[in-house]
């Protein structure tokens, strides 16, 4: 790949970045391992009630008819109900993947629109659903209170978990959009006081004033997380980047970041636009220097005085 850099960035060595994917993973385990494990548990508790009076009823819910439609009316009235029912699957199956299997929405009016949109949501669960936890519904019999309540108990678990697993998600993007905020204010920037309508779309009219920055704002066709206006008249575009694994690195780096940094660069060019990556969490080594190829800068949220230093000395 080209060895092209953007004006003023650094360029880090393969050595450097083993050394700070290195860091951030450590960081990522301290975290985690610190995480409490009431968070669970709360998440269970909310679930657990949903999940029980669903089950309850399942037998009959699947067998159709007015009384199972008025049920799934009531069930689709709350996320928590409507998560349910999807987990009720083997696997529990995605909201896009059931949306195109039972050709609906999954908004809390789906199941109200008549009988055949209830019934196509119905179809596709009784083809899916878990054999293993529903014994019951292979069977064709009612439910013994122990399966009953072990069906539960895992349903409940599963979709905590779940839970669980995008609340990280989105907690390291979180954290390290708010740290580069608070460098920026740190540093004297301010958060521009009126926003573009449709993001910064012309630089020389839409572009946020000299100290200032933009969070969440589209540049160009693309959303940045955070567009700050240089001293130099340049605009660094951030995205900021959370991953709980270098599989999820991937997709949330080379395939996100990556197609957004390179439509900047097409449509303002390097010399206005700089493309950046702020990042925390698990990363593979190889991604990141994919990712620096594109070239875009790339920072650490373990590592923020190198942001610090290049915004300063963008002059």
């Amino acid at each position: 790949m080209s060895r092209s850099r953007l004006p003023g960035t650094r360029w880090w060595t393969e050595a450097e970045i083993e050394r700070d994917t290195g860091d951030a993973r450590e960081e990522f385990r301290r975290r985690r391992l610190g995480e409490p494990l009431q968070r669970y548990l709360t998440a269970f508790e909310a679930t657990e009630p949903e999940v029980a009076d669903l089950l309850a009823g399942l037998d009959k819910l699947l067998a159709g008819g007015p009384d199972a439609e008025a049920r799934l009316q009531a069930l689709w009235a709350s996320e928590i109900g409507r998560t349910a029912f999807r987990y009720l699957g083997a696997p529990p199956i995605s909201e896009d993947d059931l949306e195109t299997l039972a050709e609906t929405r999954l908004s809390s009016q789906a199941a109200r629109a008549g009988p055949g949109q209830a019934e196509r949501l119905l179809s596709v669960m009784r083809v899916i659903i878990d054999p293993r936890r529903f014994p019951w519904i292979a069977g064709r019999r009612a439910a013994g209170d122990a399966e009953w309540r072990a069906a539960t108990l895992a349903t409940s678990s599963l979709i905590a978990s779940q839970r669980i697993q995008t609340l990280r998600r989105g907690d390291e993007k979180a954290a390290v959009e708010g740290a580069v905020k608070g460098l920026l204010i740190g540093m004297g920037w301010q958060a521009a006081r009126t926003r573009p309508p449709r993001g910064v779309q012309k630089l020389v009219t839409d572009a946020p004033a000299m100290r200032t920055f933009l969070t969440q704002a589209n540049l160009g066709a693309d959303n940045a997380d955070v567009i700050v206006r240089l001293d130099d008249g340049r605009l660094l575009a951030v995205e900021c980047k959370g991953s709980n694994s270098e599989l999820n690195s991937r997709k949330r780096l080379n395939k996100e970041a990556v197609h957004n940094a390179r439509a900047w660069l097409a449509g303002f060019g390097a010399e206005q636009v700089v493309p950046a990556v702020a990042l925390q969490g698990v990363f593979k080594a190889r991604y990141v220097a994919e990712a620096q190829d594109t070239p875009m800068a790339v920072f650490w949220s373990h590592r923020l005085d190198d942001l610090r230093e290049f915004i300063a000395s963008a002059r």
